[in-house]
């Protein structure tokens, strides 16, 4: 879509070519009955190219993605970038401000795209967003973090059958790829099921900011408005490995009492692995957690209690790139060792 020479709107506001216009976008109203309105930023190239969203917040607790968003608004110059961007910080502003994961009524607004317009309350929502935003564009990056009592390795979800999905997953840069079309309502799965192909980021925690998770994520945005064009003033940085993984798995708890958790997010366990013990209140171990497969971990609970049945460890799986993984992690471990003992060198 050559968004530079086309006209365009939010909402029924203009929007030329060179400008940039913050938009608030009414999608419900209050019990007060005044207007719910999400705020949305449109930079628009003065050169040809895609038209691309970026959103956070569909969980109001999902915090990191917001400022995700508001670098990347605050951080790229403008007057350089070819295409179109849409910028949503907060797509569930009353979740976000009642600090849920979810709208009035506990709907959890990634369950109803692409929306009705005569739907209850969050499929009124989803349709008003699908609408104005995601159906303009070509392709779209939705961001996230894990739910509540949970920590995420950085890595992207979406369709990898899908070749513009997956070539917008490998432009992002994380090293963990998984394959996850998303189920029946969810945005990166509706939007990319009507033409306009989403990828997912996950990362860190509800709830928080993390200057760590904030620039990993900016940094995997840039990569792909690079690739595709719109971004011409950064230079993608690959990781030191990239696997799709097919499946992934939460290894549970089998006892109740308190959690030692050793294993950390990014850590490669082979089945058989100690990942943590869960204790009495005398501090005597019940039962050691052991990892029934091989894979990377991509997601802890951070919650220091279990119960049967409880997910404490989610393991991406791996099988015939295990030993590519292996390699590769072992360079990356050196040349850090050796970054680190360069630094230690020149401040001596």
């Amino acid at each position: 879509m050559d968004s530079s020479s086309t006209e365009f709107s939010i909402a029924g506001i203009p929007v030329g070519p060179g400008e940039t216009r913050e938009i608030y976008l009414k999608v419900s109203e209050s019990y007060l009955s005044g207007s719910v309105q999400i705020p949305v930023t449109v930079i628009r190239g003065r050169e040809p190219g895609p038209t691309a969203f970026v959103t956070a917040a569909i969980h109001g607790d999902e915090l990191n993605g917001a400022d995700i968003v508001r670098r990347l608004i605050f951080d790229i110059d403008h007057e350089k970038l070819s295409g179109t961007l849409i910028a949503v910080p907060v797509v569930n502003i009353p979740g976000f401000l009642s600090q849920s994961r979810y709208l009035p009524y506990n709907r959890d607004l990634n369950r109803f795209f692409p929306g009705k317009k005569k739907g209850n309350n969050a499929e009124r929502i989803a349709f008003r967003i699908f609408r104005e935003i995601v159906r303009k564009c070509d392709f779209g990056i939705d961001l996230h973090t894990a739910a509540g009592g949970r920590m995420n390795l950085p890595h992207v979800r979406g369709d990898m059958t899908h070749p513009r999905v997956r070539k917008l997953a490998r432009a992002f840069g994380a090293t963990v790829l998984v394959h996850q079309p998303g189920v029946r309502g969810s945005l990166r799965r509706e939007a990319t099921d009507a033409g306009v192909p989403t990828i997912l980021f996950e990362a860190g925690e509800t709830g928080r900011f993390s200057n760590k998770v904030s620039l990993s994520g900016l940094r995997g945005v840039l990569n792909v408005l690079s690739d595709m064009k719109m971004w011409t003033e950064h230079d993608p940085k690959r990781p030191p490995f990239q696997v799709i993984v097919k499946a992934s798995e939460w290894i549970r708890a089998e006892k109740g009492g308190i959690l030692d958790l050793e294993a950390t997010p990014g850590e490669l366990l082979y089945e058989g692995d100690l990942v943590g013990s869960i204790l009495n209140p005398f501090g005597r171990t019940v039962t050691q957690v052991r990892s029934p497969v091989t894979g990377i971990v991509i997601g802890v609970t951070t919650a220091p209690l279990a119960i049967p049945g409880t997910g404490v460890v989610h393991v991406a799986r791996l099988k015939k790139t295990l030993p590519w993984v292996e390699r590769s992690m072992k360079r990356a471990k050196k040349r850090k060792a050796a970054l680190i003992l360069a630094k230690s060198k020149a401040k001596s």
